[in-house]
């Protein structure tokens, strides 16, 4: 929380099992929330996600690639739909 504002932060990732831990782990403190949207990705990029550990990550799996403009669209809804009040990429 950030002067009484929840945070969250909207992460799209398609095939980024290298660097999504270190992207999450980068993230600071005051971010409430971690919306890593994977767009399909053929890697193991959602188990990465899933397995650093840090309860503020919501992993959201889209069916079929549909690029980067849409994943960061899937986030931006899911943090509307939980009441955030600020949302960034």
């Amino acid at each position: 929380m950030l002067e009484g504002k929840r945070v969250a932060v909207v992460i799209p990732a398609y095939d980024e099992e290298k660097l999504i831990a270190a992207t999450i782990a980068g993230v600071p403190t005051f971010v409430d929330r971690i919306y890593v949207v994977d767009d399909k990705s053929r890697d193991a990029t959602v188990e990465r996600a899933r397995g650093t550990g840090d309860a503020r990550v919501v992993v959201v799996e889209h069916e079929r690639n549909q690029g980067v403009g849409a994943a960061i669209v899937t986030g931006y809804k899911r943090a509307r739909d939980e009441r955030i009040d600020v949302t960034a990429v």
